[in-house]
């Protein structure tokens, strides 16, 4: 009768640690699943480079991706014993050439602002610049490239610019620049005293209250806010200005569906100085809520 007793004592510890292992391992494959929102993929890389411009140039030494692929969450990974080096090149949405990395040795798990890109390889260790037949194959694979599987990418002509649309404040990259009247019409220029989001578009959904965190503006110098206001056309998807205003909060109205946004210093007295890199996550402290 101990035995008995003993035996089903045991079996049922055991039914219990296996149904919570199944429990267990049924929650560690659902997080799992929605961690993993990047997908691997395998852009055809053929012999030759490109330029400062991104465009192609001939060269017998380098491999690149002739086709531009969707680049949302792009994140680069080396092997070990890798003997290459790469450069990434970034496009928008007509393939026009926005911006491009240094060479790089390691990893790339930064912050995407365009929405198509090209690689560039560079071997370290070919000693007759030119690319083999096997070595079209090899040095590509000493890399692991993902992406984003769901690819949001969208853009708008506005003005002489073609802009990605982001949906958070946090996506916007500010860089030196203005956006100013022309012969009647707005553009953009790299020159000038301000900051402005020349990249991108804001998207507008529920959240219509724009401001600017408070720690952000009691900084010494202080910044004065200034927001383009657009709305979309339904005829023909073109945007339109509707206002310009400057502010430190803004409650936007039913029409806005994507805003600019510019900083300057109070006065626009001097040029913004973006060594001390307080303007690199200005986008964090903009707030949008309802």
């Amino acid at each position: 009768m101990k035995v008995k007793g003993i035996v089903k004592k045991f079996a049922l510890v055991l039914a219990v640690v296996v149904a919570l292992s199944a429990v267990w391992f049924g929650v560690a494959k659902l997080v799992e699943f929605v961690k993993d929102d990047l997908k691997t993929i395998t852009p055809v890389f053929d012999v030759g480079n490109l330029g400062t411009d991104g465009k192609f140039v001939d060269d017998e030494s380098t491999l690149y991706t002739k086709e531009a692929f969707a680049c949302d969450g792009l994140q680069i990974k080396l092997d070990f014993d890798n003997q290459i080096e790469y450069q990434i090149y970034f496009y928008d949405d007509l393939d026009n050439f926005v911006e491009s990395t240094e060479v790089l040795s390691a990893a790339y798990s930064e912050t995407v602002h365009d929405g198509y890109a090209r690689i560039v390889i560079m071997p370290t260790n070919e000693e007759d610049e030119k690319i083999s037949l096997t070595e079209r194959v090899t040095y590509p694979g000493q890399m692991t490239i993902k992406v984003a599987k769901e690819q949001n990418v969208q853009y708008y002509q506005v003005y002489n610019k073609r802009l990605r649309v982001v949906n958070t404040p946090d996506q916007l990259l500010f860089s030196l620049g203005s956006f100013h009247l022309v012969d009647d019409t707005y553009v953009f220029d790299i020159e000038g005293k301000t900051v402005c989001t020349n990249m991108n578009l804001l998207s507008i959904s529920s959240n219509r209250i724009l401001s600017v965190d408070d720690s952000f503006v009691t900084l010494p110098e202080g910044y004065v806010l200034r927001v383009f206001i657009y709305e979309l056309s339904e005829n023909d998807g073109v945007l339109s200005v509707i206002k310009r205003t400057e502010t430190m909060s803004l409650t936007l109205s039913n029409e806005c569906d994507f805003v600019i946004i510019s900083a300057e210093k109070s006065g626009n007295s001097e040029y913004i100085d973006f060594s001390t890199g307080e303007l690199s996550n200005f986008g964090s402290f903009i707030t949008l809520s309802k």
